[in-house]
């Protein structure tokens, strides 16, 4: 409250000695004010981190979106998720081709492993292409996991680099109460993120993969248990953290924003009751809040397309390759060994997990930046 009083008097100052000025300009001139406090520039070096070729100017997508313009154009998004999808059929269309052909090679030495030498020779061949299938996949996975490793901890930076600048301005727009709920709310995030999805969830979906690769070279059942309790372990971690953020941010969003109001209401019927300047004061108190809470929504969109905008890449990727494995295994369950079928679902499945952990990441943000963005600020009459 103390931080909107002082740009109210300074915005005061400046309508009064420039009473020709119209109301448009004048509140042209209170968003760049607050523009200008805010630091975006460790915000925009985590966006350029992140999209490379393709980043945005933080502070040009708010001053447009602020005026009514349209920043951020359908053509050019389409036209990355193009080069994304090409990308990633061209990088992963030779493994794909390679698995295929030893899938095939061993549905081949099943059904000719009868008659070879008592079956031995026949199974014996098909361990040798298994172990080439096993190593193949298990080196995609480790790139698709380490594609999503950075993609997370370059969104945990760009919201450590945004949350100051976004703190201002929610403190601005609705209050302080507001403001540190957002901001330990996301501290918050940032801790789970870093701390369980990272270095736990990661790892653990990397061993559930190795699990399943490794029960399927016996003919026997002997660790789809264990397996299966790691992956119900992962899926339970994720849900339970996305309930506990979405509860928390539910019930203090019921109450900060509410206390922040009843503060500034009576703070502002307090200086409305001045003589002479107390309407003055009402009228640019309320200027102040509209520009506060038009640059905190507009920042919140611009932070949200970024973040949209650094998950297309590892989305697409994981997705295309999740997809084709199920289709592989659909594929091959007619003509080759169950072993080989339950390989290519497992990577299906954990490419699933990892599609999770990157869609529990990105939902936990975009909650937490649309929440504030649906809370007004107070009335100051």
């Amino acid at each position: 409250m103390l931080l909107t009083l002082l740009i109210c008097l300074a915005a005061g100052g400046k309508s009064v000695r420039a009473e020709g000025d119209t109301k448009e300009n004048t509140e042209v001139e209170v968003e760049d004010s607050l523009l200008d406090s805010m630091d975006l520039d460790s915000a925009q070096k985590a966006v350029d981190e992140l999209l490379g070729n393709s980043s945005i100017s933080l502070t040009d997508a708010i001053k447009e979106l602020t005026q009514g313009e349209h920043p951020f154009s359908f053509e050019n998004i389409k036209k990355m998720v193009q080069a994304l999808i090409e990308a990633s059929w061209g990088t992963q269309k030779t493994i794909w081709i390679n698995i295929l052909i030893l899938v095939l090679a061993a549905a081949l030495f099943s059904s000719f492993s009868g008659i070879l030498d008592n079956g031995q020779l026949g199974e014996m061949s098909f361990y040798l292409v298994y172990l080439l299938v096993f190593a193949l996949m298990l080196k995609n996975f480790t790139v698709l996991s380490a594609e999503l490793r950075d993609t997370l901890e370059g969104i945990v930076a760009f919201m450590q680099a945004l949350t100051p600048a976004y703190f201002l301005a929610v403190a601005t727009a609705t209050g302080a109460s507001t403001a540190s709920m957002f901001y330990q709310i996301v501290l918050l995030v940032i801790l789970l993120v870093e701390k369980v999805l990272i270095n736990l969830i990661l790892p653990g979906i990397h061993v559930f993969v190795l699990l399943s690769f490794v029960n399927q070279i016996s003919k026997e059942d002997l660790m789809s248990r264990m397996a299966e309790l790691l992956k119900n372990i992962i899926s339970w971690t994720m849900n339970t953290m996305l309930g506990l953020i979405v509860g928390l941010q539910v019930t203090r969003s019921l109450i900060s924003p509410a206390l922040d109001s009843l503060k500034r209401t009576a703070i502002g019927k307090t200086a409305g009751a001045i003589p002479g300047v107390g309407n003055a004061i009402n009228a640019v108190t309320e200027m102040v809040i509209g520009s506060a809470v038009l640059i905190r929504n507009c920042l919140g969109v611009a932070a949200v397309v970024v973040l949209f905008l650094c998950a297309l890449r590892p989305v697409l990727h994981i997705g295309i390759t999740g997809i084709t494995y199920q289709f592989l295994a659909a594929f091959a369950q007619p003509v080759s060994d169950k072993r080989m079928v339950g390989a290519l679902n497992s990577m299906g499945e954990g490419c699933g997990l990892l599609f999770k952990v990157l869609f529990t990441t990105e939902v936990l943000f975009l909650l937490t930046i649309a929440i504030l963005a649906g809370t007004f600020g107070g009335d100051s009459r």
